[in-house]
């Protein structure tokens, strides 16, 4: 199978958008989370590479954040203006960032680097339009994740698209190639936790999820870092040695 070309990836991605809308994301109570991760603070700059519908934008201009995405699907940037009308957003590849040397206090990219055409350049890029002292949040999935493993089957849903998997180990040594010190790790667990977001539902069917929802939460939160279905980093931009998660 030959490699996808970046107008191949961008047609996957419109069409994506296009059919799912809204549906193709997290909701909206998704995203504060990873602002707390990076302690984002009023009147600070915060760049989302890869930022689908916006909902990330959205959430950090509600925390005063002056919040900037970038999306390489047309459809998706038509979304993003629709839920984040605020922010300023536009089409453009992670790899070619179209921003100035240092210029954003936070650079997020949640679940996207895996389809980059080349990783480490969207990593240096990311690294080059961050503030000398800035922090990223970058979600990646796990090519260990304990799921895949019992169903006999890898990849996300969007793994038709060229993406890549990599164990914990990997995503550690790609990072630090590439010049950021990673502060800490987390498991995503909005698989775990959405249970939470959910309608409430009536008679059995919403009493079934307050048990059941819980429960595979508790589970999930037993099963250990390097089996998890994706990695949360919190990285610095800077050469420092790594710290244990």
């Amino acid at each position: 199978m030959s490699r996808p070309s970046a107008n191949d990836v961008k047609s996957w991605y419109n069409q994506h958008y296009a059919a799912k809308g809204l549906e193709s994301m997290r909701p909206a109570a998704a995203y504060p989370l990873f602002l707390d991760l990076l302690d984002a603070r009023p009147g600070t700059r915060l760049l989302d590479v890869s930022c689908g519908a916006g909902s990330l934008l959205a959430a950090a201009r509600a925390r005063d954040v002056d919040a900037v995405g970038v999306d390489l699907s047309d459809q998706a940037v038509k979304l993003a203006k629709q839920v984040a009308p605020h922010a300023e957003v536009a089409v453009g590849a992670g790899e070619a960032l179209a921003f100035r040397d240092g210029t954003f206090d936070y650079v997020t990219c949640l679940g996207s680097l895996e389809h980059f055409l080349d990783m480490g350049r969207g990593l240096q890029e990311m690294k080059r339009v961050a503030k000398p002292d800035a922090r990223l949040c970058i979600m990646v999935p796990n090519q260990d994740f304990i799921g895949w493993k019992v169903l006999g089957h890898q990849g996300t849903a969007q793994q038709d698209i060229n993406e890549h998997l990599l164990p914990l180990s990997a995503w550690r040594q790609l990072f630090e190639r590439n010049g950021l010190s990673i502060e800490r790790v987390v498991p995503d667990r909005w698989h775990a936790t959405r249970w939470r977001a959910a309608n409430g539902g009536d008679g059995k069917r919403g009493a079934t999820r307050l048990v059941i929802g819980p429960a595979l939460e508790a589970a999930w939160r037993l099963v250990p870092l390097r089996w998890q279905y994706q990695f949360v980093f919190v990285l610095a931009n800077r050469n420092t040695p790594a710290t244990s998660p």
